[in-house]
């Protein structure tokens, strides 16, 4: 297995030799990071997931939350010209512990206070910053003024916490504690839920109990396309990982002719031509997706290989850098996420997303549960002719991507097991991972080769930016060049372009990569 926290990872290996499955492994994992990388994840955040049984069979599980019922859509219009990022408004119902049992029930060899155990006792007794948490930390301090909860957990004393130091969240541990004994009820129908609720009031959160009791984890058959001999499954709307089939489906098409042995298939496009077919399929996202029940056109239209066809012609008439790139909407920054993986030699797969969105969230942190909230709120628009507009009871366009392959001759014996962060490029981050995962590069080289990825990520970023790591091979450079929008050469191995883990099952055994560019 994998995870962007080494603790987190040995605490899921751990599991696994007391005699968990790949699904204990993951879930005590994603608990650990709902305390240790709080930046990022948390038990007020939300969840995707794909799970593979044994039986070869694969579920998707949606545990994503929506906008309060109590939402007043005018009075944000009226207060905002776009959703805003942190405080109450882009908060919606916690989706993380749904998901976290509904995983579990998928075949958990493991009792559920045994997998919340480990995350419980971190939170009562701390656990050591890591480096990565700790930049954020340094970064979020000048924002932290109006939100002296989530400062006194950061910033104990009034001093940021560094790298070495302990984090400790007392309250947490007591919620954790909570969860283990009740399981997701104490949570969505019972004493953490009010007390979080009555918080979240006091800090003008509409957030309701009714909310928490109408919270629902939907389970479905994922997405799916065959390419290069292999069965690559996807989330279903509204999260974007269509999109990594959208990708993978095209760049199967293109130059299959000619293509060379052991050329990733990201290669046979030149890179300014793929960045902007990155380009052009987010201003696809950003057109329709959305809560499912709100689309108005089923991905499954885009997924046909004739609609595979027409934008492999598109691309190809794009050319690399003929004139520049139509703007798309503006976009918030990217924004901090986690990706756990896991699988084990019964057959088990699984391709954990969880996220608080942007980094901490929304910066509501409810003190007396030590739950941060979410920001996934911030996804929606506020423009009243797009199907992703705010509205109660909606969920959000989603940015988690979970994705799995499994060989179509083989599919017990070689699966492909990937995430990553990312925020809204994941799908670019994916492809690329998964072209190298094809061509024969082994889970460590697939997530640690030089990537590019287009869009916002820092405020003020334009939503057309072409970011490439300066490690990349001379001519990937070189072509990136003719990308007519602005582009941001990197230093190698930056965060910008998302940290992704892969394992590769084999008849061989497991290969397994953690990107170096996480805490991993």
């Amino acid at each position: 297995m994998a995870s962007p926290l080494q603790l987190a990872t040995e605490t899921g290996l751990q599991t696994a030799a007391r005699g968990g499955n790949a699904i204990d492994a993951a879930l005590a994992t994603a608990a650990m990071l709902a305390v240790a990388y709080p930046a990022s994840c948390g038990v007020g955040g939300d969840l995707l997931a794909l799970v593979r049984g044994p039986d070869g069979r694969t579920t998707f599980i949606d545990a994503s939350g929506s906008a309060p019922l109590a939402t007043d859509v005018d009075d944000v219009r009226r207060s905002h010209r776009e959703m805003p990022i942190h405080g109450p408004i882009p908060i919606t119902v916690p989706g993380a512990v749904g998901g976290w049992s509904r995983l579990a029930a998928h075949g958990a060899a493991l009792p559920w206070r045994e997998l919340l155990a480990p995350a419980q006792s971190a939170a009562a007794d701390g656990v050591p910053v890591s480096p990565g948490l700790a930049e954020s930390i340094a970064e979020l301090v000048p924002s932290l003024v109006g939100f002296p909860d989530l400062a006194a957990l950061i910033c104990p004393d009034g001093t940021p916490l560094v790298a070495g130091q302990a984090l400790r969240n007392p309250a947490l541990a007591r919620t954790l504690a909570a969860l283990a004994s009740d399981g997701p009820t104490a949570l969505y129908d019972g004493e953490v839920g009010a007390a979080l609720c009555a918080g979240l009031a006091d800090r003008g959160v509409p957030m309701t109990r009714d909310d928490l009791r109408a919270f629902q984890v939907d389970e479905a058959e994922p997405l799916a396309v065959t390419v290069d001999g292999w069965r690559v499954l996807a989330g279903r709307p509204s999260s974007q990982a269509y999109l990594v089939l959208r990708l993978l489906g095209m760049l199967d098409l293109i130059g299959a002719d000619a293509a060379r042995p052991g050329e990733p298939l990201h290669r046979r496009l030149p890179a300014g031509q793929l960045a902007r077919a990155f380009l052009r399929l987010s201003h696809e996202r950003d057109a329709v997706l959305a809560d499912p029940r709100f689309m108005t056109q089923p991905v499954d239209e885009l997924l046909t290989p004739q609609a595979l066809q027409q934008l492999a012609s598109d691309v190809i008439a794009l050319g690399p850098g003929s004139g520049h790139p139509v703007a798309g909407a503006s976009v918030h920054p990217d924004g901090d996420t986690v990706a756990v993986v896991a699988a084990d030699d019964e057959g088990r797969s699984v391709s954990l997303i969880q996220s608080l969105f942007h980094g901490f969230g929304s910066l509501v942190l409810e003190p007396s549960t030590g739950i941060l909230m979410h920001d996934r709120g911030a996804c929606f628009v506020l423009d009243p002719a797009s199907p992703n507009v705010l509205a109660p009871g909606k969920r959000p366009l989603h940015t988690l991507s979970p994705v799995l392959a499994e060989s179509v001759d083989t599919p017990d014996a070689d699966r492909l097991v990937v995430g990553t962060m990312g925020g809204h490029v994941q799908p670019q981050i994916l492809t690329q991972v998964f072209s190298h995962l094809m061509a024969g590069s082994t889970a460590h080289d697939a997530v640690a080769n030089p990537r590019f990825v287009v869009g916002a990520w820092d405020e003020g970023d334009p939503d057309d930016m072409l970011h490439i790591e300066s490690d990349m091979d001379a001519d990937v450079l070189r072509e990136s060049e003719a990308y007519p929008g602005p582009r941001n050469v990197l230093p190698a191995r930056n965060y910008r372009v998302g940290q992704a883990h892969a394992i590769q099952v084999s008849a061989t055994g497991f290969n397994t990569g953690t990107d170096p560019r996480a805490d991993g």
